[in-house]
């Protein structure tokens, strides 16, 4: 089977090391001579090219440079350290307080950014530094900062989601409301494992902070706080579309780093910006090729390929689903996340129309199951980020954090076995 072959062979291209795009759009083209019979005509790449473009000119795309840029200005304009001094602070009484502190924190900076990777270089070091100089073991301390940034996928506003709503043409407010249930509840879930290792290991715990310095620390971090809040307020109230929420982001980070915290000057801006167009052309690359090579898998027929050996295997939606998920997080271990939801998308999309999934509760499962893979090898993103800015051996890495890939596993079977946790606040708001 032509199309079987062109996916395993762009796995193992991606494997040894290439380029995700660059292997899409080489298999893109072999797939594109088998289909279109024209192996040396102008056909192929002017088809390929119709089928990239098609899907990059979108409105709702250009939300994604906006978070980019949003979470590097966050980043470097000061908000991460009073983020996580304000949390710190409030569960300072705590045994293990900073571990929960680097939950808290990702889970707000999640909100700013929707990037794991932005997570773990903005909070990272911070986090580190404070549990090392409070005495938490270098294990414990790696364990939760890498996992903590799972969360940045997870919750609104996320890139991964908006490459879904773009793939499987749903609506990204909607999924935004899904993913708010889910990233709590898995939050509540790492620092429940945080409560029992720090009884374990006797971690210490800080005295009570005086209500100034909680005053203080608040009045600090109150702007930050309410970036998530702006964002979702606006897009749930009809103001903006969630391309427009962005850009009001990227204004409010500014104006809060340049005027309020007065960090942010015009070498650093121009500096961000830089990154952020690197970023997004990287990104968009990665978008349009997987897009042409997911488009050339449908037309050679490999979603039909896939619903007969599905059917073949069980006709049991949940055994699909579980089927599913062993197949996800196999594809999160050698592919980042944006573009395994750009490539599966298209071809998973029979499959949960012949056994009557809930889109919304299938693109949630599917971009929290492939988060996973930001930490677990080859490919890792989030480990080889901390062991960078957190000087941790990789060693440590891939040990400490075998516990939270397997509580994540957990919970996302748990969605699976009840979806309600994925639907009902968009049920309960009338947008699903």
């Amino acid at each position: 089977m032509l199309p079987v072959f062109l996916t395993f062979s762009a796995l193992t291209l991606i494997t040894c090391g290439l380029m995700i795009g660059v292997a899409a759009a080489l298999v893109s083209i072999i797939g594109g001579m088998a289909l279109f019979g024209d192996p040396f005509g102008a056909r192929v790449p002017m088809m390929i090219s119709r089928f990239a473009i098609d899907r990059i000119d979108n409105f709702l795309l250009l939300a994604v440079p906006f978070f980019i840029l949003a979470g590097r200005l966050m980043n470097t304009g000061g908000v991460t350290v009073r983020l996580f001094d304000f949390v710190a602070v409030l569960v300072q009484p705590l045994r293990g307080g900073l571990g929960y502190a680097n939950v808290m924190a990702s889970f707000v900076f999640a909100g700013m950014s929707g990037s794991a990777t932005a997570d773990v270089v903005g909070l990272g070091s911070i986090e580190m530094k404070a549990m090392r100089s409070n005495g938490y073991p270098e294990g414990f301390s790696a364990g939760v900062t890498a996992a903590s940034s799972l969360l940045g996928p997870v919750i609104p506003p996320s890139i991964v989601l908006i490459a879904y709503a773009v793939q499987a043409e749903q609506s990204v407010a909607t999924l935004f409301l899904a993913a708010i249930v889910p990233g709590i509840l898995l939050a509540a879930c790492f620092m429940v494992w945080v409560f029992l290792e720090s009884r374990r290991l006797k971690l210490p715990a800080g005295s009570w902070p005086s209500g100034r310095e909680v005053r203080i620390k608040a009045l600090h971090a109150i702007l930050p706080l309410l970036t998530p809040g702006i964002i979702l307020a606006a897009i749930y109230g009809g103001i903006f579309t969630p391309t427009e929420a962005a850009a009001v982001a990227v204004l409010y980070a500014l104006l809060l780093t340049t005027f309020v915290y007065r960090e942010m000057n015009w070498r650093t801006f121009l500096a961000e910006l830089k990154g952020t167009a690197l970023d997004t052309a990287t990104l968009m690359f990665i978008i349009a090729m997987t897009s042409a090579f997911g488009v050339i898998m449908l037309r050679l027929g490999l979603p039909q390929a896939m619903v007969g050996i599905v059917v073949g295997i069980s006709e049991n939606p949940t055994i699909v689903m579980f089927l599913m998920l062993v197949v996800w997080l196999l594809v999160g271990c050698f592919m980042a996340q944006t573009p395994a939801i750009i490539i599966l998308t298209p071809i998973l999309m029979p499959i949960a129309d012949r056994f009557g999934f809930d889109m919304i509760h299938f693109g949630i499962v599917m971009a929290m199951a492939l988060t996973i893979g930001l930490l677990t090898p080859p490919v890792g993103m989030v480990l080889y980020a901390l062991r960078k800015v957190a000087d941790v051996p990789l060693a440590i890495l891939f040990r400490v954090v075998m516990p939270y890939i397997v509580i994540a596993i957990l919970f996302i079977s748990l969605l699976i076995l009840v979806p309600q946790l994925v639907t009902a606040l968009p049920y309960a708001f009338g947008m699903h």
